[in-house]
C-alpha cells in the first residue's frame, strides 16, 4: 500500500520497464495504454492507433512487445489491475457518469446520448453538408466506401445499400482482402465515401492518398477536426459519435447514410427500380 492508502499498480510498472526496453514509437504506444485504460478495454486495435496516431500494426507489436499474446491478454490484465481510476468499475464510472440505477437508466442514456448526436446531424450546416454528399455521390457510377473498425460494418451495409439500388461499389476495409490490395481497385471508382472517426491514422490517409492520386472526389463522414483528414475532402460530413468521453455510439452514422441513400435513390429512381426489378427476379430464382 502506498502512503495514501492505494494499491500499488504492478501493471503500470510493467508496462513503464517495458517501453523503456523498446523503440520510441512502440513506447508511446504503451505510454497511452498506461494513461488510457478505457479505451484499451473497448476499441479496437485500428481505433487506437487512430487515436494515437500510428498503425495498428504497431499497436500489435507494442502489446506484444509488452509481454501480451494480443489485446484480448492485455484487457484481462487491465480488468485485474489495481489503481485508482482505471479499474473497469472506474471506466464504467467515467463512460456512464449519469447512470445511477439499473439497466433501465443505461437504456435511457443511450437514447439521451442519440437524441443529442441526432440533434447535432439536424443542423443546417450539417444538413447542407449531407446534401453535398449527395450531389457528389450522385454521378458516381461504381463508388468506394472506406471504414475501420466498427465502422468497417458499417461501411459493409452502404455497400449492400449501394449494390442494391444500382451502385457498383469497391470496399476498403482490409477484411477480406489486405487493404493495399484493395487500394488497387481506386482507379476504377468515380468517388470514395469514407467513414474515419477519431484522429489520422495510415489506413485513411492511405485511402486518402491513393483516392488524390486518381483525382478521385472524396466525401468524408467524420468526428474529427484534424487537417490531414479533411483538408483533401470534397465534401465532409460532421457526425457525433462520443458525448463526454462516454461510449462511442454510431446511430447519427447510420442515419447520416440512410439520408445519402435515399437522396441518391430520389437522384436515379429510374436506374433503381430496374436494379430493384433484376433482384427481385434474382431472389426469386434462388429462394422460390
Amino acid at each position: 500500500m502506498s502512503a495514501v492508502g492505494k494499491p500499488h499498480d504492478k501493471l503500470s510498472d510493467r508496462i513503464r520497464v517495458r517501453g523503456r526496453e523498446m523503440s520510441p514509437s512502440l513506447a508511446r504506444v504503451l505510454a497511452y495504454i498506461d494513461t488510457h485504460r478505457h479505451e484499451v478495454m473497448t476499441q479496437s486495435a485500428m481505433e487506437l492507433a487512430a487515436a494515437i496516431g500510428t498503425s495498428d500494426a504497431t499497436v500489435v507489436r507494442a502489446v506484444q512487445a509488452a509481454g501480451f499474446h494480443g489485446l484480448r491478454e492485455l484487457r484481462q490484465a487491465l480488468a485485474t489491475a489495481l489503481g485508482s481510476g482505471q479499474t473497469p468499475i472506474d471506466t464504467l464510472t467515467r463512460t456512464f457518469a449519469s447512470i445511477k440505477e439499473r439497466s433501465a437508466s443505461a437504456v435511457d442514456q443511450v437514447f439521451d446520448d442519440h437524441r443529442e448526436t441526432f440533434a447535432a446531424l439536424q443542423t443546417e450546416e450539417a444538413r447542407a453538408r449531407i446534401l453535398e454528399a449527395i450531389q457528389c455521390l450522385s454521378p458516381a457510377n461504381r463508388v468506394g466506401v472506406f471504414g475501420g473498425g466498427a465502422t468497417a460494418f458499417l461501411g459493409r451495409y452502404l455497400a449492400l445499400c449501394l449494390n442494391q439500388i444500382g451502385r457498383p461499389t469497391a470496399v476498403f476495409d482490409g477484411y477480406m482482402a489486405p487493404l493495399p490490395e484493395q487500394l488497387l481497385d481506386m482507379g476504377d471508382v468515380d468517388a470514395v465515401i469514407m467513414l474515419a472517426f477519431g484522429g489520422p491514422y495510415k489506413e485513411a490517409l492511405s485511402t486518402i492518398a491513393e483516392a488524390r492520386r486518381f483525382r478521385v472526389p472524396i466525401v468524408l463522414i467524420t468526428n474529427s477536426k484534424e487537417q490531414a483528414l479533411t483538408r483533401h475532402a470534397t465534401v465532409v460530413v460532421p457526425v457525433t459519435c462520443s458525448l463526454s468521453g462516454r461510449a462511442i455510439i454510431h446511430g447519427a452514422t447510420l442515419v447520416c447514410l440512410e439520408a445519402i441513400i435515399l437522396g441518391m435513390v430520389t437522384d436515379s429512381q429510374p436506374k433503381t427500380m430496374s436494379t430493384l426489378e433484376r433482384l427481385g427476379a434474382l431472389r426469386r430464382s434462388v429462394y422460390k
